[in-house]
């Protein structure tokens, strides 16, 4: 049993990378010019991009000890951040999104966590409203999602692993076409798409016919990223 769901698992994973390099050839004529650009900026889009902070601190109105604790807990996650670059950067200087958002995920929660040391109740809602505005999605399943998707199918330890490993390769395909879909947010939507159709007929097969419907009910609202 265990040897077919790895067999499943490697054979969606194949299809999706399949998938996307050869959509990267159909696209590799249309992109010729910009795609050099693209992989220059994307290190600098990186840097650039993230949740004002300084801006959200003018709302919350810290008390003098509070914008010490404030300034410097923002400037430790800089640092933390800015240290863990070179490991999401490969030898050819593109950025591994995949880690990346794994990382600033993680990093995000830790950052949230301590922040409620130094904010009263108050402050930490308009914060966390705040960061789930402009934080930027990743566009597999987030892990608040994929929790509810294991409760409400009631789905047991086998489907469970199964489930994170399509959702995984879905997101990791959609990482590898990033190169082709970089600033075009309808080229990114179609990606987004393709590969979501391949991830449910996917899952299809994992569900009982009961459980998928659930599932497509639950996922409905899920909208394709942007291309950035």
């Amino acid at each position: 049993m265990k040897k077919l769901q790895l067999t499943f698992i490697s054979l969606f994973a194949l299809l999706m990378i399949t998938s996307c390099q050869g959509n990267g050839k159909q696209s590799e004529k249309s992109t010729a010019v910009t795609e050099k650009s693209d992989r220059m900026s994307t290190n600098q889009s990186t840097r650039r991009r993230g949740p004002d902070y300084q801006a959200l601190k003018q709302e919350l109105q810290l008390t003098g000890d509070q914008e010490k604790q404030y300034d410097a807990l923002l400037e430790k996650y800089r640092g933390i951040q800015e240290a863990g670059r070179t490991a999401w950067t490969g030898a050819d200087g593109k950025v591994d999104r995949m880690t990346m958002f794994e990382k600033m995920d993680e990093l995000r929660k830790q950052q949230s966590a301590e922040m409620a040391t130094i904010l009263n109740e108050e402050q930490m809602k308009q914060y966390e409203a705040f960061t789930a505005q402009n934080r930027r999605r990743r566009p597999g399943y987030p892990d608040e999602l994929m929790s509810r998707l294991k409760s409400e199918l009631q789905l047991d330890e086998s489907q469970w692993q199964m489930l994170k490993a399509v959702n995984k390769a879905f997101e990791k395909s959609y990482h590898d076409a990033h190169d082709f879909y970089h600033g075009n947010g309808e080229l990114a939507r179609e990606y987004w798409q393709r590969y979501d159709k391949e991830r449910k007929n996917a899952l299809k097969q994992l569900f009982n016919e009961t459980q998928y419907e659930q599932y497509l009910e639950i996922v409905k609202d899920v909208t394709p990223q942007g291309g950035h």
